[in-house]
């Protein structure tokens, strides 16, 4: 078995280091692993480090390979660059700022043997800074794997927000994303958004395990903590990802189904979008945009005959607009869109 572990580098040097040497520490012969590390154009010393790194590496079972962009051309373009170079049997994301645990790959392995028809498996993830893990035990029993084999289930789950929705800590067999085309939007800020909804749109089976993977660094230069200097690339962004969930609801056996679920998901990601706008504004056509995604949500309420819903989406609009600003309306807003999902 080959892993094909797909690296992004760009101003890291901080915690590259520790990124590759939780790589390194995989060293196992019971698989291969092929690291391929994209260069973005790097400006700091990221990759003198990697190099270093790489050039002193004495094992046999990781193969290294360091692809390098002429110019700056963003993380999406970067994971793609990797995918489109790898050969291995699954693909594994790791930010270059996050690294994984002595023993992950031997976990996941294990697993892929004991399963081999899963199309992906996901480990548990845990913040540096916020100390909790990621996932929510689908099953209620976080002690116990969980492994779901019905399209609808995966869907529900991801659509109620009970599935991580980050590239990373998904161990997933390579041929389903060649085959699905499954390429990163380019351009787009919180680009796993699309990518995985996709992704978990292509999936017949997915394991759930409770074993910790993964550690997740709250980097402070990253993009997502530099909303000043990206305001309106990440207006944009929001608003180009809701517009794609709309425009791509759940389609299992060739009938669009989950039309609850997937219009409150919908919601919640514009409820998002709005506040991005009000506090940071937008462009004219990113804000006109915003306005006929409003508008399509709710005519779609009003079509399917869902009077709950359709009070509940006015509040994306004058002068209802304005309960979602206040704090009690967020602090209910979960238990609000369980009485509508019942009630729809």
């Amino acid at each position: 078995m080959t892993i094909s572990v797909i690296i992004p580098v760009y101003k890291v040097e901080k915690y590259i280091r520790r990124c590759l040497q939780s790589v390194i520490d995989q060293e196992s012969e019971d698989y291969q692993i092929e690291c391929l590390i994209v260069d973005d154009c790097s400006p700091d010393d990221s990759m003198s480090i990697v190099n270093d790194m790489i050039d002193n590496y004495e094992g046999t079972s990781i193969s290294f390979k360091v692809i390098r962009h002429e110019v700056n051309r963003g993380l999406s373009e970067a994971r793609n660059s990797g995918i489109r170079e790898s050969t291995g049997d699954y693909l594994f994301f790791i930010d270059s700022d996050d690294f994984i645990l002595e023993k992950s790959f031997k976990c996941f392995v294990s697993y892929a043997i004991r399963y081999p028809y899963v199309d992906m498996i996901m480990g548990n993830s845990m913040s540096i800074e916020e100390n909790y893990l990621s996932n929510t035990p689908i099953n209620n029993n976080d002690s116990h794997i969980c492994l779901i084999e019905d399209k609808k289930i995966i869907m529900q789950n991801v659509l109620r927000r009970k599935i991580s929705r980050t590239a990373w800590n998904k161990f997933v067999r390579r041929t389903l994303v060649i085959d699905n085309d499954l390429f990163f939007d380019v351009g787009l800020l919180y680009e796993d958004v699309t990518w995985t909804y996709r992704l978990f749109s292509c999936v017949a089976s997915i394991l759930i395990i409770p074993e910790l993977t993964y550690i997740y660094e709250n980097n402070p230069t990253s993009i997502i903590h530099t909303p000043n200097e990206r305001a309106n690339k990440m207006v944009w962004s929001f608003v180009f990802i809701t517009d794609f969930l709309i425009n791509h609801p759940p389609v299992i056996d060739g009938h669009r189904k989950l039309f609850v679920e997937h219009r409150l998901f919908v919601y919640h990601w514009m409820l998002r979008t709005i506040d991005l706008v009000e506090h940071f504004g937008g462009e004219q056509q990113t804000c006109m945009k915003l306005k006929m995604i409003k508008r399509k949500l709710l005519w779609s309420s009003v079509c399917h005959v869902r009077p709950f819903m359709a009070i509940l989406f006015l509040t994306l609009f004058k002068p209802f607009c304005k309960l979602v600003k206040l704090n009690v309306f967020r602090a209910n807003v979960y238990r609000l869109d369980y009485f509508v999902y019942k009630l729809s």
